[in-house]
Protein backbone atom coordinates (compact mmCIF):
# COMPACT_ATOMS: atom_id res chain seq x y z
CA UNK A 1 0.00 0.00 0.00
CA UNK A 2 2.89 2.37 0.74
CA UNK A 3 4.31 1.77 -2.74
CA UNK A 4 0.99 2.77 -4.32
CA UNK A 5 0.94 5.98 -2.28
CA UNK A 6 4.50 6.82 -3.26
CA UNK A 7 3.78 6.27 -6.95
CA UNK A 8 0.62 8.37 -6.70
CA UNK A 9 2.52 11.24 -5.08
CA UNK A 10 5.30 10.98 -7.65
CA UNK A 11 2.74 11.01 -10.48
CA UNK A 12 1.01 14.09 -9.07
CA UNK A 13 4.32 15.90 -8.59
CA UNK A 14 5.30 15.24 -12.20
CA UNK A 15 1.90 16.40 -13.47
CA UNK A 16 2.05 19.67 -11.54
CA UNK A 17 5.67 20.29 -12.49
CA UNK A 18 4.92 19.81 -16.19
CA UNK A 19 1.86 22.04 -15.95
CA UNK A 20 4.07 25.04 -15.15
CA UNK A 21 6.58 24.35 -17.89
CA UNK A 22 6.72 26.34 -21.10
CA UNK A 23 5.81 24.62 -24.35
CA UNK A 24 8.77 22.90 -25.99
CA UNK A 25 11.04 23.82 -23.08
CA UNK A 26 10.76 27.51 -23.95
CA UNK A 27 11.97 28.65 -20.53
CA UNK A 28 15.30 26.81 -21.00
CA UNK A 29 16.46 28.90 -23.94
CA UNK A 30 16.81 32.53 -24.90
CA UNK A 31 17.62 35.46 -22.69
CA UNK A 32 15.58 36.88 -19.85
CA UNK A 33 13.60 40.02 -20.66
CA UNK A 34 14.47 43.14 -18.65
CA UNK A 35 10.99 43.47 -17.17
CA UNK A 36 12.28 45.66 -14.34
CA UNK A 37 12.73 48.44 -16.91
CA UNK A 38 8.96 48.81 -17.34
CA UNK A 39 6.08 49.88 -15.13
CA UNK A 40 3.63 47.23 -16.31
CA UNK A 41 0.82 48.74 -14.23
CA UNK A 42 0.89 51.81 -16.49
CA UNK A 43 0.96 49.75 -19.68
CA UNK A 44 3.38 49.54 -22.58
CA UNK A 45 4.17 51.91 -25.40
CA UNK A 46 3.03 51.12 -28.91
CA UNK A 47 6.55 51.50 -30.32
CA UNK A 48 7.22 48.58 -32.67
CA UNK A 49 10.52 46.99 -31.65
CA UNK A 50 9.80 43.31 -32.46
CA UNK A 51 10.82 40.50 -30.14
CA UNK A 52 10.60 36.82 -31.03
CA UNK A 53 9.76 34.91 -27.88
CA UNK A 54 10.94 31.42 -27.04
CA UNK A 55 7.34 30.38 -27.71
CA UNK A 56 7.85 31.56 -31.35
CA UNK A 57 5.27 34.29 -30.84
CA UNK A 58 6.02 37.77 -32.18
CA UNK A 59 5.72 40.46 -29.51
CA UNK A 60 5.63 44.09 -30.63
CA UNK A 61 8.18 45.02 -27.98
CA UNK A 62 9.89 43.71 -24.86
CA UNK A 63 7.43 45.41 -22.52
CA UNK A 64 4.53 43.52 -24.11
CA UNK A 65 6.38 40.22 -23.70
CA UNK A 66 6.79 41.06 -19.99
CA UNK A 67 3.13 42.02 -19.73
CA UNK A 68 2.00 38.75 -21.30
CA UNK A 69 4.26 36.77 -18.96
CA UNK A 70 2.70 38.55 -16.00
CA UNK A 71 -0.87 37.98 -17.20
CA UNK A 72 -0.36 34.33 -18.17
CA UNK A 73 2.00 33.42 -15.31
CA UNK A 74 4.59 32.19 -17.81
CA UNK A 75 8.28 32.75 -18.35
CA UNK A 76 8.65 33.24 -22.09
CA UNK A 77 12.11 34.57 -22.82
CA UNK A 78 13.61 36.48 -25.74
CA UNK A 79 14.68 34.06 -28.47
CA UNK A 80 16.05 36.98 -30.47
CA UNK A 81 15.25 40.58 -31.33
CA UNK A 82 13.36 40.93 -34.58
CA UNK A 83 10.52 39.10 -36.26
CA UNK A 84 10.16 35.34 -35.81
CA UNK A 85 11.30 33.36 -38.82
CA UNK A 86 8.77 30.58 -38.17
CA UNK A 87 6.04 32.32 -36.17
CA UNK A 88 3.60 30.36 -34.08
CA UNK A 89 -0.02 30.37 -35.26
CA UNK A 90 -0.66 32.30 -32.03
CA UNK A 91 1.41 35.25 -33.29
CA UNK A 92 -0.66 38.30 -33.98
CA UNK A 93 1.35 41.52 -33.90
CA UNK A 94 -1.87 43.54 -33.90
CA UNK A 95 -2.76 42.12 -30.46
CA UNK A 96 0.70 42.61 -29.03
Amino acid sequence: MKAVGIFLLLFLAICFYQGDAEPDGAADQGTEANCGNYDLRKGCTKIFDPICGTDDVLYSNECLLCSQNLQRHTNVRIKYRGKCQNPSPHSNPAQN
